[in-house]
């Protein structure tokens, strides 16, 4: 079910109240539930003849900032240290420039001016979790409507921030409902987003610096920092542990290095090498569709593409290389879900299903 954008901050920008969306946010929830309902109804005859799910899609804070920053997270106070220039060139409002991203002191490496940017690093998770939980609360604060919801998705996430603060949302969404497991659901995944691949600008060189705790040092080329993510995923003294990672809006052919940084700690499932296990999460691959090196461009919006063949010389398919990876990573992660994101199609999603199934 989409739901992407939906917030307080967008549907005050579009002219309707809280409460007015609110209503809007729950009959999404039934109109996704009539859907499957159809759906079962027309396989089966009116015998359900297999599990369908809902899963409730949350995009990240940079959904609802203008312009959309859900690939490079320019986050506004006190969301953030700085926001999006009209230009959308890294510079935020009123000029500057610099790191508009992390909180950091430009060079200098006091003590006080640390404290100083991990405290604003804290206010900045508390505004980003206040945003993730009113819309969980929206849906949830209607009983019969929850019922409905099997999974929640918090996609396109661009930064570890904005992971922390989902945790921390997920944690006091579970003590409010008490549920258990977590919040009444089969699981939750967050999904983060690589718009160019495993040395995407959230992760950037000159991103990290005083970001030890997130990432790895300014000296690092992105696959170290790359590796600290499970750390933040998986740690319970953040906020609640979701049940799956997922990586969407990103080309397939970066999926195998982004892949091999984040697991670059751990070991993969196989009977021969005793005591190795794998990631006791849920991947979530959804990449998008569209031609080798394509890219959007935000300031056009529209998607681009160099010309250029492809490093390796393949000619592959989109969903030929999409079964490759799941084939490839599969033992190194409890589950594997697979899917597209932008410009994927039914039709694509039928051949996956089937280049999926004799991969494996």
């Amino acid at each position: 079910m989409y739901r992407y954008q939906c917030s307080r901050e967008t549907f005050e920008q579009a002219g309707y109240s809280p409460e007015e969306g609110i209503q809007i946010m729950r009959k999404a929830v039934r109109l996704a539930d009539n859907a499957r309902k159809a759906y079962l109804a027309e396989e089966g005859g009116g015998v359900p003849t297999k599990e369908v799910s809902v899963a409730l899609s949350l995009g990240p804070f940079g959904s609802a900032v203008k312009p959309p920053q859900d690939f490079y997270g320019f986050y506004p106070p006190p969301f953030g240290p700085k926001g999006p220039s009209n230009d959308e060139l890294g510079e935020g409002e009123g000029g500057g420039g610099g790191n508009t991203r992390l909180f950091s002191s430009s060079g200098d490496s006091g003590a006080v001016v640390v404290v100083v940017e991990e405290e604003e690093e804290r206010k900045a998770i508390e505004a980003l979790a206040g945003f993730h939980l009113w819309r969980l609360r929206a849906v949830a604060s209607d009983a019969e409507t929850w019922k409905l919801v099997d999974y929640v998705a918090f996609e396109t996430v661009p930064h570890l921030r904005e992971l922390r603060a989902i945790k921390v949302a997920m944690a006091r969404f579970d003590a409010e409902t008490r549920r258990g497991s977590p919040s009444g659901l089969k699981g939750w995944w967050v999904s983060l987003v690589f718009p160019d691949g495993e040395g995407s600008v959230q992760w950037g060189p000159g991103e990290r610096e005083h970001q030890t705790r997130d990432l790895a040092d300014s000296n690092s080329t992105g696959r170290q920092g790359q590796s600290e993510i499970l750390n933040v995923v998986l740690d319970g003294r953040i906020g609640a542990v979701p049940t799956g990672l997922g990586i969407n809006c990103t080309r397939i052919d970066q999926y195998p290095s982004i892949l091999s940084s984040i697991t670059s700690r751990f070991h993969p499932k196989s009977p021969s090498e005793e005591g190795k296990a794998p990631v006791s999460l849920t991947l979530v691959v959804y990449p998008n569709g569209g031609r080798f090196g394509d890219t959007f461009d935000y300031p056009t919006h529209r998607w681009t593409n160099d010309g250029g063949p492809r490093p390796d010389g393949r000619n592959i398919t989109w969903e030929e290389e999409v079964a490759e990876v799941v084939q490839k990573c599969r033992n190194e992660w409890k589950d594997v879900i697979v899917g597209g994101c932008c410009r994927v199609y039914p039709p694509q999603i039928k051949r996956l299903r089937e280049k999926v199934n004799e991969a494996l």
